[in-house]
């Protein structure tokens, strides 16, 4: 039986805030959490949620606070996966965003089938369809 399994670093940083969060801080030697809600424009609620996921990864930290004011800093630089924008290499023909609720369930839907008809078995339960990509040779 065959199994997807998904590396939770990198499905956590296919979710565009996290990636967003986690770009910036890259960048950076740190940030305030203030400084990093007016970079990727979310609340506060929802910011310390995504911060907090990747503390829990070891990706990022809290590594001081002044007062009120944290601030934040990578402690281990991983490689961004690809997040679909950009093709991976001269082979890609296109990239189908998974995103659509309807879109993911057929493609679910195909993964299944095929595996079936291939003898394959895959639990697609606890995996995350981010985009499908299409390669081939271009004429």
């Amino acid at each position: 039986m065959a199994r997807i399994h998904a590396d939770p670093v990198s499905t956590s940083l296919m979710h565009p805030t996290r990636r967003a969060l986690y770009v910036a801080l890259l960048e950076a030697d740190e940030y305030t959490t203030v400084q990093l809600q007016k970079i990727v424009g979310v609340d506060r609620y929802n910011l310390y949620h995504h911060l907090r996921k990747l503390e829990s990864l070891g990706l990022v930290m809290n590594h001081r606070d002044q007062g009120r004011t944290r601030w934040w800093c990578v402690i281990d630089r991983v490689p961004l996966p690809s997040d679909g924008s950009a093709t991976s290499g001269d082979n890609s023909l296109g990239s189908i965003d998974l995103s659509n609720p309807r879109v993911q369930a057929a493609a679910r839907t195909m993964l299944r089938e095929l595996a079936q008809l291939s003898g394959s078995n895959i639990n697609l339960d606890s995996a995350t369809l981010e985009n499908l990509e299409i390669t081939g040779r271009r004429n």
